[in-house]
């Protein structure tokens, strides 16, 4: 019993593990220009149900592959259109591997575990490390499930395994509902749909409790999708709602039908599987792949209506669009001058969200996320300033450095401002020190609002105030801290360390303002970064 049990654990750690190797060396392959030709790629529809095909068979899990197309679309790489079309290829790409597994491969895949595992270990050619390792994930995940059908099997013959199942009475729907908790549990329809299929072979399920189970499966993917989405907005939340959508439909569609054969006798999407000359694990597992195709045509071609649906229901919010890079747009242009000028319109734009964070701790809300909005638009300039060295290593060199060093300024300032904001905004109401929080906000936001306001005119007199503003206010915060740590009566532990937290914070903000009024001041300008 225990060397059964050991088989089935061991085969779903091996498929876990593969997983984590191969998504985790594919992201080190990748590259901003593997995302630019993602970007080509997907701006036609059949292309991107090709593209995500290919993704969804190799990441072999719609939760993961949708947040991938989450992030994708947030970086502006891709249209709402293209994401979605990559969801639907997904949809069939995952099911690939159930099919795979019902074949005698388990061979091939010890020789890949090998001859990638020789190369990963050796490291030599070291470009090649990474590849090797995601073939070495590959091959783990396709042993994992062979372990598991292998164990599943004998286990499936046990007694006491037997008169479980047959408690259910048989029951389709609750073979469903168990696919669906089973695949929430384990985060993997394909684990499921081939435990299903070992079941079946052995005799222990029938093949319409199979079938059954296997759209439960379907099911229990969107369901983790919507549990995971639960905090995202926007275009986000529209993809991964897409998915929600998707797999309620597909269940919707072919649970009945397959109802319509039991109870009529009408030949459809079983007995025309079925009818194949296959063994019933490789026919379950062509029903499994059905699955994942059978609407997408129809899908495919209500995509421009999907997105207007989508967007009707959660529309566009702020913090969406303070992500997405309004003027790079993922692509580094010939021309090295205009490109530069491009960033610093990206980044100009970037002090503007800062000013948000105090707008947030007024009205209580969270700081997070603007700061994962901010955060975003930093990498995808950076990035952006990487292509740029790539494309160009010998072009605007003085230049595209001193776009580094404010950008890396920037980041800091982030950093800073996000820590302030973040601590004015868990001190909520408390009398002590809300009039502390009050002035503090409006202080800092007050001179971080002039600044922008120079950026945006470009007025000697309002950079003069500016610079006026901002500088050393070590002193200043000295006063505040012998202030408020000496009342009478003491103020409690946690608020005189918000108080030295936020002092800190605000000298660290001054002190950044100061080195980015020079980096945006004209008269500094001709020095720090080519003209806007």
């Amino acid at each position: 019993m225990t060397e059964l049990f050991a088989g089935v654990v061991g085969g779903l750690g091996l498929f876990f593990v593969g997983m984590w190797f191969l998504t985790e060396n594919l992201k080190a392959l990748a590259s901003r220009r593997l995302g630019r030709a993602a970007s080509r790629w997907t701006e036609n529809r059949f292309p991107a149900l090709l593209w995500g095909a290919l993704a969804g068979s190799v990441t072999q899990s719609m939760s993961a592959l949708t947040f991938i197309v989450v992030s994708i679309l947030r970086s502006g790489l891709v249209k709402t259109q293209g994401a979605l079309a990559l969801i639907l290829g997904g949809g069939f790409g995952v099911t690939v591997l159930v099919l795979i597994v019902t074949l005698d491969i388990g061979v091939l895949a010890f020789y890949v575990l090998g001859l990638s595992g020789m190369v990963v270990v050796a490291g030599k050619p070291a470009r090649y490390r990474h590849l090797a390792a995601s073939f070495l994930g590959g091959a783990m995940i396709i042993i994992g499930l062979v372990l598991l059908r292998d164990a599943a099997a004998p286990l499936a013959e046990q007694p006491w395994f037997r008169d479980m199942l047959e408690a259910s009475g048989n029951s389709l729907a609750a073979a469903f509902l168990a696919a669906v908790f089973l695949t929430c549990v384990v985060r993997s329809a394909s684990v499921v749909a081939v435990f299903d299929i070992i079941l079946a072979g052995a005799g222990i399920l029938s093949a319409d409790q199979a079938i059954m189970a296997m759209y439960g499966s379907v099911l229990g993917s969107g369901v983790i999708v919507y549990l995971l989405s639960a905090g995202l907005t926007g275009r986000s939340r529209q993809v991964a709602m897409y998915l929600v959508g998707y797999s309620i439909l597909v269940c919707a569609v072919l649970v009945p039908l397959l109802y319509c054969e039991i109870l009529f006798d009408i030949p459809l999407v079983k007995a025309l599987v079925l009818s194949v000359d296959l063994d019933l694990e490789q026919q379950l597992a062509l029903i499994y792949v059905l699955a994942g195709v059978i609407l997408v045509p129809v899908m495919l071609a209500s995509l421009d209506w999907s997105v207007r649906m989508l967007e009707s229901m959660w529309p566009t919010d702020q913090v969406d669009e303070l992500s997405r890079p309004r003027f790079i747009h993922g692509h580094a242009s010939v021309d090295v001058d205009t490109s530069l000028v491009l960033v610093d319109l990206e980044q100009r734009r970037l002090m503007k969200s800062l000013s948000l964070y105090f707008n947030a701790v007024r009205e209580g809300e969270s700081v997070g996320p603007l700061r994962d909005s901010s955060r975003k638009l930093l990498a995808d300039v950076g990035g952006f300033l990487d292509d740029l060295q790539a494309l160009h290593p010998m072009q605007g060199v003085e230049n595209r450095d001193a776009m580094r060093s404010r950008q890396k300024l920037l980041g800091w300032l982030e950093n800073a401002l996000g820590d302030l904001g973040e601590t004015l905004a868990g001190i909520g109401n408390r009398s002590a020190l809300a009039q502390f929080k009050e002035v503090t906000c409006e202080s800092v936001d007050g001179v971080l609002l002039s600044m922008i306001e120079a950026m945006e005119t470009n007025d000697e007199a309002t950079w003069e105030i500016a610079k006026q503003l901002t500088g050393d206010r070590s002193k200043m915060m000295r006063d505040f801290r012998v202030q408020y740590l000496e009342m009478d009566p003491p103020l409690e532990n946690l608020e005189q360390i918000d108080i030295l937290l936020i002092t800190n914070s605000v000298e660290e903000v001054f002190f950044l303002l100061s080195k980015v009024e020079k980096e945006f001041n004209p008269a500094f300008q001709e020095e720090h970064v080519p003209h806007a």
